[in-house]
């Protein structure tokens, strides 16, 4: 049974047997698994000779069953994309994983909404994108991986042990704040310590533009007049949005820049948001097939 595509990768729900029709792609299977002693994560990635890499993953913090499989997909997909892999087929036997990447469920908790923007964010890089959900009995081997750390004894030569000292999630909230390409950091850096431009003329715009803006908790958020207060939101946050709204669980494929001013009523603004958006529904190849053409 197939569902509807999302922009950068397709899901299957698999009862039995695995089926897919690149034959040069390679294959991730990742398991989390998470409890009140342990949590830790599995992943085997194999290319299409049979050449693998198995590698088991302990957390020396406490997670949930979700983010921590969560935290598998994104080792897989982290060493996926340093070996520069561009066809992948990903087996998981996470539902919640699996239909919040493919665009089903809508990410509610926001631990699992910054795991799925940092998840986006890396599947741009890895072209020809597949991931489906298998039984729990089909990943077993996955499954073993991540239990095995429990005793590193057991752990043959063939299996890479490693240890994560702090979520993911942490480390994407750093980088964020100090990207020097984010448009948000001469705002933070006015905002925080009073850092302006050398350029008299740019530290005058700045200082005009920032009067708009303000910090709490080190995120920065907008006032508006005409909706409520903003926040805003990095350029990986941006590109996820335009799809949700305009084809997304929700989405009903609005044109124009209707689907920006929804976005910005759910209280989210970045500076290009109408120009993203408009760019977006132009590309948007559902549209362009089926949309009514204009006398």
């Amino acid at each position: 049974m197939y569902f509807p595509r999302s922009p950068r990768c397709t899901s299957k729900l698999i009862r039995g047997e695995k089926e897919t029709d690149d034959k040069s792609a390679w294959t991730l299977y990742v398991d989390g698994s998470a409890t009140v002693e342990r949590s830790s994560e599995g992943l085997i990635l194999s290319s299409p000779d049979g050449f693998t890499i198995q590698q088991a993953i302990t957390f020396t913090f406490k997670e949930t069953n979700n983010q921590a499989e969560y935290e598998a997909l994104l080792s897989g997909l982290r060493l996926a994309e340093s070996l520069g892999i561009k066809s992948l087929v990903i087996y998981s036997d996470s539902q919640i994983v699996v239909k919040q990447t493919n665009g089903e469920y809508i990410a509610k908790d926001p631990k699992l909404a910054q795991y799925q923007v940092m998840v986006r964010s890396i599947l741009k890089t890895i072209l020809g994108t597949t991931i489906l959900q298998i039984n729990r009995e089909e990943n077993s081997k996955a499954d073993e991986l991540s239990k095995l750390v429990q005793n590193t004894s057991d752990l043959s030569s063939s299996v890479y042990f490693k240890e994560l000292r702090a979520p993911n999630t942490d480390r994407a909230e750093i980088l964020c704040i100090s990207s020097p390409d984010n448009w948000m950091t001469p705002y933070i850096a006015y905002l925080k310590v009073g850092t302006l431009p050398e350029d008299q003329n740019k530290a005058r715009y700045l200082k005009y533009k920032a009067a708009r803006f303000f910090l709490e908790d080190d995120q920065l958020y907008r006032r508006t007049f005409s909706a409520s207060t903003l926040k805003c939101v990095d350029p990986d946050e941006a590109d996820y949005y335009p799809w949700e709204v305009h084809e997304g669980i929700c989405g009903d494929h609005l044109a124009a820049k209707a689907p920006a001013y929804k976005i910005i009523r759910q209280g989210y603004y970045w500076p290009t948001i109408h120009a993203d958006v408009v760019a977006y529904v132009k590309k948007c190849s559902k549209c362009q097939k089926f949309s009514n053409v204009p006398k």
